[in-house]
């Protein structure tokens, strides 16, 4: 069983969970990353590491210290094993503070121990509106100009603090867009943070890239910019978990012959995206819909809103897609 074929597993395992109103997956390479990361009605937050088949035993330990590490973090921990991988090690999973989660061959999920909430908690993990990336506006290459704003500004100055950096942000902005005024900083600035957060481009505690954002940073500077939006575009569809609404998207397509406005497709959409607790009833989803299919088309993800016989619809580039996250 893949590590992929875990999470799902138990994202859709959650989703069943009638206190839940929230759930999202990532694979970033920073801490804390959980693959799935749950959130119930009173606002209390689950953590979830997942293992796949065939790893050896100090793999699975190492998924058990994660997920008491996720204790500092959030309310609950779980760890996630493949059935059998489960029976032959759950002996060495002791610790009742971690729950355990068991995936069958048939992608069920049996819960073996209750999670047990957290006493330990240092940095809480805030309540979230968003299973899914928050984006606004933002062009490719203008992502970019900020990253490099960001390393510009920190390898001028050793230590440079985090409102240094966020001035840096704001004076790239400027810059890009011709604005003279003071008046939009903060909101700018909130937006910016929120998607390389979401992108997993930067530590929101010190701004300072991730692997996944040094990277993108580095594909940036080359002249060939193509393998810059490959990687973005798979940072949109992995780490802020935008194939969930690409494949929502293909659903609605298989469903309906088409659709007669934009705003129709957009409805059925949010109903969906809500369904699959993407979004919660507080998520003003529609506006996220301004945005969103412009940054996918942009990654050529997405085609234009497209005439097909005497309908329309959105266009998935699957074989692109494919490319990029097999």
């Amino acid at each position: 069983m893949e590590h992929e074929d875990v999470v799902e597993a138990c994202a859709d395992w959650f989703k069943s969970n009638s206190q839940v109103v929230l759930i999202s997956k990532g694979y970033g390479r920073g801490f804390p990353s959980p693959d799935v990361r749950v959130q119930y009605r009173d606002n209390k937050i689950a953590f979830v590491e997942c293992k796949p088949s065939g790893a050896d035993g100090r793999e699975y330990l190492t998924g058990l210290g994660q997920s008491l590490a996720y204790l500092t973090f959030a309310d609950f921990s779980y760890l996630a094993l493949p059935e059998k991988e489960m029976e032959e090690h759950e002996q060495y999973f002791w610790i009742q503070d971690v729950g355990l989660l068991s995936v069958k061959d048939n992608m069920s999920v049996e819960l073996l121990r209750n999670a047990v909430q957290s006493q330990v908690l240092v940095t809480r993990e805030e309540p979230r509106v968003r299973g899914y990336g928050y984006y606004r506006d933002l062009k490719p290459l203008e992502i970019h100009a900020i990253l490099k704003a960001i390393e510009r500004t920190r390898a001028r100055q050793r230590t440079p603090n985090v409102q240094q950096l966020k001035d840096a942000i704001w004076q790239q902005v400027c810059r890009m867009r011709n604005i003279q005024s003071q008046r939009q900083k903060n909101s700018w600035i909130l937006n910016i943070s929120l998607l390389l957060r979401d992108l997993q481009l930067i530590n929101p505690s010190d701004y300072s890239l991730t692997s996944d954002g040094i990277r993108l940073f580095q594909l940036g500077e080359l002249r060939d910019k193509q393998p810059f939006m490959n990687e973005l575009a798979k940072l949109f569809l992995v780490n802020a978990n935008y194939l969930d609404i690409v494949t929502i998207i293909q659903s609605l397509n298989d469903k309906y012959s088409g659709f007669s406005s934009v705003v129709e497709f957009k409805n059925h959409l949010i109903e969906e995206i809500i369904n699959q607790k993407l979004a919660t009833s507080n998520t003003n989803v529609m506006r996220d819909l301004q945005d969103i299919p412009r940054i996918l088309r942009d990654l050529n993800i997405l085609s234009e809103w497209k005439q097909v016989g005497l309908v329309y619809r959105y266009v998935v580039n699957w074989k692109y897609i494919l490319s990029l996250i097999s």
